[in-house]
């Protein structure tokens, strides 16, 4: 069998179940875009900022399902493989994690969110504790774990609803931010982005990257070709032919989590039905893209683009 169209881990996989390098495997898969790779690197330079007073705030903005939340938990897993593998010791019994990524609560409930963020540093929460004391216990857990960089993210959920509504969160976080003495990041979408830049709290130090939609052309086929090395299937799709290109592009809108979606659901369907690569065919059979075709109104167009 030859599977000279994919990376090596990839070509391990390629006849395992479907479970295994289907729906086990997708979560590992990752194709470094523009914007992932100007994110990193302003991330990388907020990493390794010394303690200081008034330390900057990023706010990574995009539309929903543009794929923030990918490259953001993709940077947190990178630096905490990195504190593994380099067996770095820290004086505090908890495990040492450089870098912490929590998604704000959608009710703005502020006890909430202190308890995701003790969650997220492997501290068990005491319900019956005093609520006041969640800040300052917050704060030294992220001191002795050596927490570099803390990641918000979904923070438009946190925007108040009205202009008579504080915002009080939004306090929380500059006063997090000033106690800790290290740079915070957020991400949301425009309407975050609209908030936080004419916050009273936040606007003095924050500034923003916004993470667009994949380019029609030149970007839009280098990811296809790129996440096709990655996905597990025993035949190459030629997923960047021009007609199938067109037609995920069509689908996604350039929206990478949307795109993932629609390949995820192919790969399944090309392993179920025995085809081993993602055809036109198999990919607007599937529910998802279905439910696309349908929200853009276009099923004929579609289905006549389907046929090989």
């Amino acid at each position: 069998m030859n599977l000279d169209h994919l990376v090596p881990q990839a070509q391990a996989l390629a006849t395992a179940p479907l479970q295994t390098r289907i729906r086990e495997f997708w979560p590992r898969i990752f194709v470094d875009t523009d914007a992932a790779t100007t994110v990193f690197k302003e991330l990388d330079r907020l990493f390794l900022r010394a303690d200081q007073a008034r330390s900057p705030i990023l706010l990574v903005w995009g539309e929903s399902n543009v794929g923030k939340t990918a490259i953001l938990e993709r940077y947190v897993k990178e630096k905490m493989e990195e504190a593994k593998a380099g067996g770095e010791l820290h004086e505090s019994h908890y495990p040492k994690i450089p870098a912490v990524m929590i998604s704000m609560p959608t009710d703005n409930n502020r006890t909430e969110f202190f308890e995701l963020i003790l969650t997220r540093l492997g501290r068990a929460f005491n319900p019956y504790g005093r609520n006041e004391a969640l800040p300052v216990m917050t704060r030294r857990l992220m001191e002795e774990t050596g927490v570099r960089l803390a990641i918000f993210d979904e923070i438009h959920n946190v925007i108040p609803l009205s202009s008579n509504t504080k915002d009080e969160m939004l306090r929380q976080i500059k006063e997090l931010s000033n106690k800790l003495r290290r740079p915070l990041v957020l991400s949301g979408t425009a309407d975050a982005y609209d908030f936080v830049s004419r916050s009273t709290e936040l606007r003095e130090r924050f500034y923003s990257i916004e993470v667009g939609r994949l380019k029609r052309g030149k970007e839009f086929s280098d990811f296809l070709g790129t996440i096709e090395f990655l996905i597990p299937l025993q035949k190459r799709s030629n997923l960047t032919s021009e007609r199938m290109a067109e037609l995920l592009y069509v689908l996604s809108g350039g929206l990478t989590g949307t795109l993932s979606e629609l390949l995820f659901h192919a790969s399944v369907s090309a392993v179920e039905d025995g085809t081993e690569r993602i055809t036109r065919t198999n990919l607007i059979s599937t529910i998802y893209a279905r439910n696309i075709i349908a929200r853009l109104g276009v099923k004929r167009s579609i289905a006549s683009a389907a046929h090989e």
